[in-house]
């Protein structure tokens, strides 16, 4: 019986310590086994916890709160750890894992602490267990383990009479119980052992934690770079593609061998060998390459012209380093505990390096268009489900295995394989499911050799009928040759996951090749370029990669095209693509000139589906509301849109400043309103994000949505922005174009410089002051405050055009300013250089705007700083200039500055402007224009007498921020900011009624509906 408290849990567990206690001698002689122990005491322990250890609250072999492996051992090799925990959404997340040993056994024993911690690691966990009922140990494995170390990472010991007390039982249970996972405990254990830790003052930091990714994926760029340099030292002519592709396939072989070993399909260790008997290192490797093709074909050991090739010559010394490193001998890598989505998340980020070959050197460097973006970013396993679920998983429910195996699922930019797998995945799940939830389904399947049981009586996909899912459902196209070929690997990895070695040996006997030869379902080329009707010369064959997809995939477009596609399509900017650009406008509805690539996935995905299929994906939520998503919007808006789900500025990336959503559209012409969510917490304690979406839909009226952005509201709100915009006209309208960008700096280091710098120049020239203007960066604008620049900026002078500045070349400005400007000019010198190089490659050098807008920067304004919480207006009379992170309204209106810092208008620009991580949002020039501003009829005195209300009211906020700045004691400061507090609530009341807004209108600005 499964608990359901602790004092049920405590009671069961006394239990088991009398009966230990009873007969300890027993329980502790060589003759009682592991089996026993784990059979007899730990299954209950972990039943006491509330784990449902044998399966009665769940059946479906893929959704076990508790996985325990048989013991299983080849060569003294075991295949994983004995038990691993599980919390619902997410079976795929190992949370902690238990070592099991016989009582016998000195527990606190190096190899012992290093084989748990090796599971732990390996299964991304940080705490492990390891226990033999008389002792219990609690490991910390949030570090590449080590035998050196291992005995050292023990954190607590339990002895079993301490089961029986009740203080140090309730430490265990509130740590380990199913009721404490599912609430997050082990992740807030660790938490608060770091704090205290730091607290105690030992050196223990957050950066010193060791995930296994990390740590693999740096050691794996280690060696791929060691080997790069070795095999072009060995062979000099080896360019840098031919490098890439030879340095990544020796160790895709490797890593896939290991796996191999580790799953106990080879029966025998491997690379341990190469090299022990009379052959070198590198001759075993090639030679067992050969052998391991004709049983698993496949691209991986395919024969490789040059890696092959008898006249290759490797560095055999680098070779054996890198068999060192990854050999199972003391290996701190487990490849059988490793999920295989983290072994394409190290891989997504591996592939954006490359090797760059000169004459006689080989280098790393970061894919040009990995640099631009900031990094890699690979798609989190619970977004991949989500969508896949959405799609594949909508689309297949309720169908027969013969109707599924008509339909075509595809990625196509699927890079090391995230989606792929995630759809095979779903695909082994949703067939075991359906053959084990009906005995004449399972009985049909066993028979037919569909499905086979394991050990554990669980229903299990054979290989050849996983082969037929592959090649007849999944199919993927990359740009890059590398990563479909890292796609293929994990796709075999999943293919091979649950095999053993008599699985694999009964396949080999039968002359059958374990792996199927996916060539022609994961394939390279440009999803985005199709070469049917336009010629490319070769020179742009090899750099842009056309891909027709009728003539790669006959047999998808003879029905017709792709049942679903899934994917996170690449988020780059077009201007890294210019020679592209040609092309997307002439070929692509939703063309912007400075559109992110993304944008025209959405229209490939629509031309590549059937009529009916769909596509779900993760994108930068950018499009929903910029200048370049307007074409887009426009074209999106006919199809049916099943789905969007916004995640505004939460980091669903790690690392990355990207913010994204979830959109799931059918190929159909709709009008139909759409589902819309708005995701504010990753933290999802134990729902799904299905879930939390469910829980927070609503619906979007698509005749509500303007081609200029889309806020995704329910209609209500919808109903209230639209009141608004009625009630005005647009900012760009209202100010008549007299909005600009702020002043963007060419060599920052020469033309801003701090007053000091100022004092100096102006004091060797006096007309030097003509040039140096006070200068702002964006966090120098605060609300209603008169700013005040730290920093000043060199101009050009008055006269000086853009046009002039372009058509003259460095050397005309610096005689000019010798001449004219002399102090300046000697200032400037020492960035002569770096001048001259700018202007020659045709960047720009100085600011050549300011010189053209000396008048709009001198007159009163408006200045908006780009990226704030809430509005923050700063009114300006000084002549004060600003950076480029900042947005100038030329105007003296105290009415408009009143009305736009107002609940009212910044309530309109939280609806359509772009979100940045931290709750900021980009107050740029694309959704300023965009605010409704309330225009007055000056012949109605209640409008004239509400227009100087908000006009008063604005000059007193200003004259009270200026006292309140100037304030120094607490007391007064506190009596100016309440005035300001009143002020701004008498500025909203008058705007409220401005825009006629009734009490329900007024709650959902204030955010309180």
């Amino acid at each position: 019986m499964i608990p359901d408290n602790f004092t049920d849990a405590f009671a069961q567990v006394k239990n088991l310590v009398r009966r230990f206690n009873a007969n300890e001698k027993d329980y502790l002689s060589a003759e009682y086994q592991e089996a026993n122990v784990r059979q007899e005491f730990l299954d209950k322990f972990f039943v006491a916890l509330g784990w449902d250890v044998y399966h009665e609250r769940q059946t479906n072999p893929y959704q076990r709160e508790v996985r325990i492996e048989k013991s299983i051992q080849v060569e003294g090799r075991g295949k994983r750890a004995d038990y691993a925990f599980f919390v619902a959404p997410n079976f795929q997340q190992t949370r902690f894992i238990a070592e099991a040993k016989k009582p016998i056994h000195n527990l606190e024993n190096a190899d012992f602490c290093f084989q748990a911690l090796r599971y732990g690691w390996n299964s991304n966990t940080p705490l492990a267990i390891l226990t033999d009922f008389d002792r219990l140990f609690i490991l910390d494995s949030r570090y590449k383990p080590s035998i050196e170390t291992a005995i050292s990472r023990i954190h607590k010991r339990f002895r079993y009479t301490d089961f029986a007390d009740e203080e140090k039982f309730r430490e265990i249970y509130y740590l380990f119980s199913r009721e404490a996972v599912f609430g997050d405990s082990i992740e807030k254990y660790v938490a608060d052992f770091l704090k205290g830790a730091k607290k105690k003052g030992k050196q223990i930091v957050s950066t010193q934690v060791q995930p296994v990714d990390e740590v693999f994926l740096k050691e794996l760029d280690e060696q791929r770079e060691k080997l790069a340099k070795s095999f072009k030292n060995r062979n000099a002519n080896l360019d840098g593609e031919e490098l890439t592709e030879i340095t990544q396939r020796t160790l895709d072989r490797l890593v896939f061998i290991r796996f191999l070993e580790d799953k106990l399909v080879e029966a025998n260790e491997l690379i341990n060998n190469f090299g022990a008997g009379k052959n070198s290192a590198w001759q075993d490797f090639t030679n067992e390459s050969v052998r391991l093709n004709k049983i698993y074909n496949g691209i991986i050991f395919k024969p490789h012209s040059i890696l092959d090739n008898p006249n290759f010559a490797p560095d055999e010394r680098a070779f054996e380093e890198t068999r060192d490193w990854i050999s199972a001998r003391n290996s701190a890598y487990d490849f059988n505990t490793i999920p295989i989505h983290i072994l394409g998340s190290i891989y997504e980020r591996f592939l954006g390096k490359t090797i760059v070959a000169t004459d006689k050197r080989a280098r790393i460097e970061e894919k040009p268009e990995v640099r631009k973006a900031g990094g890699v970013y690979y798609t989190p396993e619970y977004i991949v489900r989500y969508i896949v679920e959405k799609t594949i998983g909508k689309l297949i429910e309720n169908k027969k295995p013969e109707e599924i195996a008509e339909m075509r699922f595809a990625d196509i930019a699927c890079g090391s394989g995230s989606f792929l797998l995630g759809v095979f995945d779903f695909l082994i799940t949703y067939h075991v499911k359906y053959f084990s939830e009906n005995k004449t389904r399972r009985d049909k399947a066993l028979k037919e050799g569909i499905a086979r049981e394991n050990a554990d009586g669980v229903l299990q996909l054979t290989i050849p009928f996983k082969k037929e899912i592959l090649l007849n459902n999944i199919y993927g196209v990359d740009l890059d040759a590398q990563a479909v070929e890292v796609a293929q690997l994990s796709l075999y990895l999943k293919l091979l996951e649950e095999e053993t070695t008599s699985t694999a040996q009964l396949l080999t006997g039968l002359r059958e090749q374990l792996l199927p030869s996916l060539d022609k379902n994961i394939v390279f080329g440009n999803s985005l370029i199709d070469d049917k009707r336009m010629l490319f010369d070769f020179e742009q064959l090899k750099s842009i990669k056309p891909l027709n997809f009728e003539m790669t995939f006959p047999e998808v477009f003879r029905k017709g095209g792709f049942d679903a596609i899934v994917g996170n399509p690449p988020y780059v900017r077009q201007e890294l693509f210019s020679e592209k650009k040609w092309y997307f406008q002439k070929e692509y509805k939703t063309y912007h000139g400075v559109a992110d690539l993304y944008v025209y996935f959405f229209e490939r995905y629509i031309n590549l589906l059937k009529t009916g299929g769909e596509f779900g994906i993760i994108v930068a939520n950018k499009w929903l509301r910029a200048n370049y998503g307007e074409p887009l919007r426009k074209w999106l808006k006919k199809f049916e849109i099943l789905e969007i789900t916004d995640f505004g500025d939460l980091p669903v990336f790690q690392g990355a400043t990207t913010y994204p959503c979830i959109v799931v559209v059918r190929k159909n012409e709709s009008d139909e309103n759409f589902s819309a969510a708005e995701i504010e917490s990753l933290e999802f304690a134990q729902k799904s994000l299905s879930d939390v979406v469910d829980e927070t839909k609503f619906e979007v009226n698509k005749n509500f949505l303007a081609d200029n952005g889309w806020s995704l509201t329910d209609e209500t709100v919808q109903n209230l922005l639209n009141k608004l915009r009625e009630k005005g006209v647009p900012l760009g309208e209202y100010v008549d174009g007299k909005i600009y960008r702020g002043v963007l700096t060419g060599l920052n280091e020469a033309f801003v410089i701090d007053a000091e710098t100022k004092d100096k120049l102006i004091a060797e020239d006096a007309k030097s002051a003509e040039l140096i203007k006070p200068f702002l960066a964006g966090r120098d604008i605060k609300r209603y405050e008169k700013p005040n620049a730290e920093k000043f900026l060199i101009l050009m002078p008055k006269g000086w055009t853009n046009k002039q500045m372009k058509s003259s070349n460095v050397k005309n400005a610096f005689d000019f300013l010798s001449k004219e400007f002399p102090a300046i000019a000697k200032h400037l010198l020492p960035f002569k250089k770096q001048a001259e190089k700018r202007y020659d490659k045709g960047e720009f050098w100085w600011e050549l705007r300011a010189c053209d807008y000396y008048d709009e920067f001198e007159k009163p304004k408006i200045i908006v700083p780009a990226i704030v919480k809430n509005a923050s207006y700063a009114f300006d009379t000084n002549q004060n200039y600003s950076n480029d992170k900042t947005t100038i309204i030329q105007t003296s209106d105290l009415y408009f500055l009143g009305l736009i810092s107002s609940k009212v208008v910044d309530f309109f620009m939280h609806s359509i402007a772009s979100t940045k991580q931290g709750g900021y949002y980009e107050y740029k020039p694309m959704y300023l224009v965009q605010l409704p501003i309330r225009t007055i009829d000056f012949d109605n005195p209640k409008e004239k007498e509400a227009h100087d209300r908000v006009v008063k009211l604005a000059a007193n906020m200003l004259e009270a921020k200026r006292k309140l700045a100037a304030e120094k004691t607490d007391t007064n400061k506190r009596i100016y900011q309440r005035l300001c507090d009143s002020l701004d609530a008498q500025i909203d009341e008058t705007v409220y009624n401005l825009y006629d807004l009734n009490a329900a209108e007024i709650e959902i600005v204030e955010g309180k509906a």
